[in-house]
């Protein structure tokens, strides 16, 4: 969810004027470069320390030189269900929302190639990297500001014509005849209730390869094109306490705002994952990754739905009317680079117990935009401000019950925040288990569930200029997510 949420963000771009269109914040950055959990029921069971292990289709996702240890072909499909459940805090109000969504998680294919000697092997395939599913309700009664300020603040200079406005064209803030200053008496004492609904998700679409390039030592490649969406969903609400209205410079009254806006996003890009391991057999194994930066393009337009427009209800001499504003709808493009990705695993044998561990590098001052205006350029230098790097650990177990033909697994990830001075109460824990069962002599069928928990917060609005303009809703947040993966050998 974003810490500064666009609240009527396509309502605020477009009242403003073609010229001022400007969205995109840091976060929509880091939405791009921060993955999901991984892939594959076997890998998240194990807390997605994995880098080390990678002997199935997943190592195309988590280090390709993994699919050297792949002796017979391979075919592998998966399923993801995931829940999340979002406590807001708003003025001592809390709000409880859920959200679910299932997709794809897995379909691929591994190729071992016959060689004189060594291993090579190819695959490619489908990985649902992320989901953008999310969802957050507030509400709470705020006694000093109102989303009518961040329009036409009171006793700020009108700029340009007032008519673009949105609060002047509701109705709910005036100009004053000298002076040419805006008389906005909606401050606070408001409940302020809203809603936002984020979707979409990001797609690889994977093909690659390892060799060995010596003894127990092999190299290995992705190349990864990816896409997806990204859709976010907004409605806003505020109105007065006890149906008392507040009395407006046009001599009308308030009682209530709505509005309603969406922004979507289609997104495509490209990077290669490269990818070393060492192997004792039966003993050891040692990965070594890294990831170029991914290069995204991103076509986003907003607005407000066709059928929502803003609204104001005002009185007028004992009766009440509805006075609307739909400003239409606007695009954009522009790009996204994330950083380079640098990770280290390792896993230790020892008969039928397999241990884990991972460690992963991000320096998300690195995020850039570009191919842009100057107002979304100068994200970059706020993401040098408010990010920093982070590593991402992951420890895992499995063990194998040869009698009949189980595997329990167990793990852990931690996942730092990446905004600088953030409490570690922000950062992202999971929980994880699995299970999997021999089906046959050739057929695996893996389950997997990760139960991940975390606070953060929101803004409910800011002004056109991103200034902060009002309290944080407080978050606490908790996802449970369900793998399935059925794997056949031949």
């Amino acid at each position: 969810m974003k810490r500064l949420m666009i609240a009527a963000a396509a309502l605020l771009m477009l009242s403003a004027g073609p010229a001022s269109v400007n969205a995109q914040i840091p976060e929509d950055a880091l939405r791009l470069g921060t993955p999901g959990i991984g892939v594959g029921a076997r890998a998240i069971g194990m807390g997605g320390a994995y880098t080390g292990v990678a002997s199935d289709y997943s190592a195309l996702y988590w280090n390709p030189a993994g699919l050297a240890q792949a002796v017979h072909g391979e075919f592998s499909v998966g399923l993801n269900y995931n829940n999340i459940g979002n406590t807001s805090n708003y003025f001592g109000t809390e709000n409880q929302y859920s959200v679910n969504s299932t997709n794809l998680n897995t379909l691929g294919l591994v190729f071992p190639i016959p060689v004189a000697r060594g291993s090579a092997v190819l695959a490619f395939g489908f990985d649902r990297q992320s989901s953008f599913t999310n969802g957050l309700s507030f509400s709470g009664s705020n006694p000093n500001s109102s989303i009518v300020q961040t329009y036409a603040r009171d006793g700020d200079f009108v700029p340009g014509d007032p008519t673009t406005n949105l609060a002047y064209e509701l109705y709910l803030a005036d100009t004053s005849v000298t002076g040419g200053k805006w008389i906005s008496p909606i401050r606070g004492n408001i409940a302020q209730i809203g809603q936002i609904l984020e979707s979409g998700g990001l797609n690889n679409w994977s093909v690659g390869g390892a060799i060995d390039i010596g003894k127990n030592l092999s190299l290995g490649v992705t190349l990864t094109y990816l896409s997806g969406t990204y859709r976010y969903d907004h409605t806003y609400r505020e109105q007065v306490p006890n149906g008392l209205p507040i009395n407006l410079a046009t001599y009308q009254t308030f009682y209530s705002l709505s509005l309603n806006d969406y922004i979507h996003d289609d997104i495509a890009g490209w990077n290669a994952k490269f990818g070393l391991m060492y192997r004792i057999p039966d003993l050891f194994r040692l990965g070594i990754t890294v990831k170029t930066p991914t290069a995204f393009n991103i076509s986003e337009t907003f607005g407000t739905p066709l059928s929502s427009p803003a609204t104001a209800v005002l009185g007028s001499a004992g009766s009440t009317a509805t006075a609307t504003f739909d400003p239409g709808e606007g695009s954009n493009e522009y790009n996204i680079t994330t950083p380079w990705v640098f990770g280290a695993g390792a896993s230790l044998i020892l008969r039928d117990l397999v241990l884990s561990a991972d460690v992963e590098y991000t320096d998300w001052t690195q995020l850039e935009f570009s191919k842009a205006s100057s107002g979304v350029l100068a994200n970059n230098d706020q993401i040098k401000q408010i990010f920093v790097g982070t590593a991402t650990v992951r420890g895992g177990a499995e063990y194998d019950i040869h009698q009949i033909g189980v595997r329990l697994r167990g793990g852990y990830m931690y996942i730092p925040s990446p905004y600088r001075g953030d409490p570690k109460s922000f950062d992202q824990k999971y929980i994880t288990g699995g299970l999997g069962i021999l089906l046959g002599e050739f057929t695996m069928v893996d389950f997997a569930y990760a139960h991940g928990m975390w606070n953060t917060f929101v803004y409910s609005y800011t002004d056109p200029n991103g200034v902060i303009a009002s309290p944080p809703v407080n978050e606490k947040l908790s996802t449970n997510n369900f793998f399935m993966t059925l794997t056949y050998r031949f």
